[in-house]
């Protein structure tokens, strides 16, 4: 069974959906935000096309999601890029 972002948004934790939000451009997941997201899906989720870095690429669907997302009101304060501890 794969996952989408859309589906597991409210699932996963708020650092990572500021991430998302500050990133809108990204068409690949970092391992980090991966592994942010599959733990998000618990046993359910699996994302289709993890490579072998640990890394997603994000499909259309998924960017536009998350593009939506950002240009929506913020939940907190959003993540510099350039910092994505999660």
């Amino acid at each position: 069974m794969s996952t989408s972002i859309e589906g597991l948004w409210d699932k996963l934790n708020p650092k990572t959906q500021e991430w998302l939000r500050a990133n809108p451009g990204s068409v690949i997941l970092s391992r980090s935000v991966t592994e942010a997201v599959l733990q998000a899906g618990g046993s359910e989720g699996t994302l289709e096309g993890v490579d072998r870095n640990g890394q997603f690429p994000l499909s259309p669907q998924d960017q536009e999601f998350i593009k939506s997302m950002a240009n929506s009101a913020p939940v907190g304060h959003p993540v510099p890029p350039a910092s994505p501890s999660i």
